[in-house]
């Protein structure tokens, strides 16, 4: 079948592989649709990327990508299940599924607390699973069905949903309080419609492109600038005395500090982006303001799967609170993927989330 590798910065090939076997416990899912993540889109600029190397800057160097490459891609996946392994129990074929693919060793200091996305020795397959391909190939625990209301379409983007409701709760938000989005990919449009779904009273966003900044209104944003016409955090200051909470996620230097500056004294600044390098920041805007800056990464799975925002994105998909299809601008083939990633990656695009259907 086909499956798509990462070989390199800037080299994406579509291989022909091998079907991995159904094992005992595992479910085999035929692939409808996978949206290209904004991690997919980092490691094809840079090459691969450690879940967590904090002793290595958060880089693998050059010398020991063999190790790493070729890597399989896609991990925001839909499809129906086509075959199920033995001691499988609550998935049958034809099921309509999407994927939590927090994988957990279940015994590290973190997931002996329940905080299985932070599990020290989790291997990243989250974002090493073959998700751009034909058939994909998963443990029962990974799948999560589709609810009837929902396309899958739409379920292709409970992951990216999960994530931005992860910050969202991380950030604190309560009924009333004035938010800040600096970067309107898909991360900063589903936190928007999450704090739009959490009682926000007015969301502002900061966003460059012309085409993010319309689907942010289209999800629920009050009002949203352009950084290079506007000064975000002089408007913000002026306007309503700063805001109760921002989300950084845009992963540049510029938008940190200006999320930073932007939250008024005491408050929470909420960061989801992957930073290609380190930033410069000035500890004052943290200390003299007693601010708090919150990291919030992926979404609760392992054995809290089922309670995880990942689960809570698709119940708000199917009841209408949040309303996916502004965010989605592109579907494309298999053979088009390595095109969709050049178009993502270009600052005049008006690409947002493309899906790609095998």
């Amino acid at each position: 079948m086909d499956a798509v590798y990462l070989h390199g910065p800037e080299d994406l090939r579509v291989d022909a592989v091998d079907p991995r076997p159904v094992s005992a416990g595992a479910v085999a899912v035929d692939v409808e649709y996978t949206g290209i993540c904004g991690s997919d889109l980092h490691e094809y600029e840079i090459g691969p990327v450690p879940i967590r190397a904090e002793d290595t800057d958060h880089s693998i160097p050059e010398s020991a990508w063999d190790e790493h490459l070729p890597k399989p891609m896609g991990h925001e996946v839909a499809g129906t299940v086509s075959e199920t392994g033995d001691d499988v129990v609550d998935v049958e074929v034809g099921d309509r599924v999407t994927l939590n693919m927090v994988s957990t060793c279940r015994d590290c200091r973190y997931c002996a607390v329940g905080k299985y996305h932070l599990c020290e020795r989790g291997d990243g397959g989250a974002v090493s699973s073959r998700g751009f391909a034909d058939r994909i190939v998963v443990p029962e625990s990974m799948v999560v069905p589709v609810p009837e209301d929902v396309s899958l379409r739409h379920a292709a983007l409970a992951e990216p949903l999960g994530v931005s409701l992860r910050g969202v709760r991380r950030s604190g938000l309560e009924t009333g309080d004035r938010v800040a989005v600096f970067g309107a990919g898909p991360i900063g449009l589903g936190v928007v419609a999450g704090a739009v779904a959490a009682g926000a009273r007015e969301v502002y966003v900061s966003e460059p492109r012309a085409a993010r900044r319309e689907a942010a209104e289209a999800l629920g944003a009050d009002v949203v600038f352009d950084p290079a016409d506007v000064d975000v955090v002089e408007r913000l200051r002026n306007e309503v005395d700063r805001v109760e909470v921002s989300f950084e996620c845009a992963g540049t230097e510029t938008t940190l500090t200006d999320a930073l500056r932007s939250t008024a004294y005491g408050e929470t600044v909420v960061v989801l982006s992957v930073f290609d390098e380190e930033v410069a920041l000035h500890p004052n805007d943290i200390m003299q303001a007693e601010r708090e800056l919150v990291g919030s990464f992926g979404f609760r799975g392992g054995p809290l799967a089922s309670r995880s925002e990942f689960q809570t994105a698709l119940e708000f998909v199917a009841d209408g609170r949040i309303e996916p299809e502004p965010m989605i601008t592109d579907t494309v083939p298999l053979a088009d993927v390595e095109s969709a990633f050049e178009d993502l990656r270009d600052p005049e695009s008006e690409q947002i989330k493309v899906l790609v259907e095998p």
